[in-house]
C-alpha cells in the first residue's frame, strides 16, 4: 500500500499539502479525475502503475517514511512551476 501526497497552490497561504491513503476519494472530492495509469518502465517500480490525475504532475517519488510505505507525490501545475524555479 502507498500513501499519496498532494500539493496544491492556494491563494492565501502559498502551498497546501494533503496526505491520504485513498486517492480515489480525494480525486472525487476535488472534482478532478484519474486519467490513466503510469506506464513508463524507466521510472522506479513504486511509480509504475500508479494513477495519473488530470491537471497534476505525477506520480512522483515522495520517499519512504518510518512506516515503510512509499509516498507517491502529485503537484498541481502552479506548485510544480513554483518549485521548479
Amino acid at each position: 500500500m502507498a500513501l499519496f501526497e498532494i500539493v496544491t497552490m492556494t491563494d492565501d497561504s502559498g502551498m497546501s499539502r494533503v496526505v491520504t491513503d485513498d486517492l480515489a476519494a480525494w480525486v472525487e472530492n476535488m472534482g478532478t479525475e484519474i486519467t490513466g495509469l503510469e506506464t513508463r518502465t524507466r521510472l522506479r517500480p513504486e511509480l509504475q502503475g500508479q494513477p495519473k490525475i488530470a491537471g497534476f504532475v505525477g506520480p512522483c517519488w515522495g520517499g519512504l517514511p518510518e512506516t515503510g510505505e512509499p509516498i507517491i507525490r502529485y503537484e498541481d501545475r502552479g506548485t510544480y512551476a513554483a518549485l521548479s524555479q
